[in-house]
């Protein structure tokens, strides 16, 4: 995603790992997945670097991209697993208009244009359900440590004033997700899962 995920970012995904039922111990896998940003919209520009002109807590979606995930994991019984992972979002696109920048050296309204891009090292818990011999249903939740980019082109909304900018930070998010697996093999296990990651301005 997840993004994915951002902006908060979100990413669905189909991974294969050794991890057939009933079979418990360590297993690793990987895959691809779909990520894009929901970006949190506010009309109040106190306490927010950026603010984003709209009604206060709405949320406008991006357009996304194509990454690609691994991880490991120890599965401890039928229904707990504990699992870290490593998520490259590829480069979420997002645009929108009169957006108002309070910093110094900006403080007017800009349309705003962004490649957005993150790695995500996750850690999670997993709480399975096994449905019968070969499916099982999943919610993951833990923590996301993350390091995002923002490539911007900003475009003054009532003025000729055009620049660029690269902002990048890093922080810690909450992570969850819900998913479906099923068995083919006795060490192949494939997962489809929505998954979202929240980052910090």
């Amino acid at each position: 995603d997840h993004p994915h995920a951002a902006p908060a970012g979100e990413h669905p995904g189909a991974h294969a790992q050794g991890t057939p039922a009933g079979w418990h111990g360590l297993y690793v896998g990987g895959g691809g997945h779909y990520s894009n940003a929901s970006v949190e919209e506010g009309g109040s520009c106190y306490d927010y670097d950026e603010c984003w002109w709209g009604d206060y807590y709405d949320y406008d979606r991006g357009d996304g991209d194509y990454g690609y995930s691994v991880h490991v994991g120890l599965r401890f019984n039928d229904f707990v697993a504990l699992e870290a992972g490593y998520v490259d979002t590829g480069t979420i696109r997002w645009e929108e208009n009169l957006v108002y920048f309070p910093d110094d050296d900006l403080r007017d309204y800009y349309n705003n244009r962004v490649d957005f891009s993150a790695e995500i090292t996750q850690l999670s818990l997993l709480g399975i359900l096994p449905a019968g011999e070969r499916f099982e249903f999943y919610l993951r939740l833990g923590a996301g440590f993350w390091d995002a980019a923002s490539e911007q082109r900003l475009e003054q909304s009532f003025g000729p004033d055009e620049r660029t900018r690269r902002v990048t930070d890093s922080g810690t998010g909450l992570l969850g997700g819900v998913g479906f697996g099923v068995t083919f093999a006795d060490a192949l296990h494939v997962r489809l899962e929505y998954q979202a990651t929240t980052i910090d301005e």
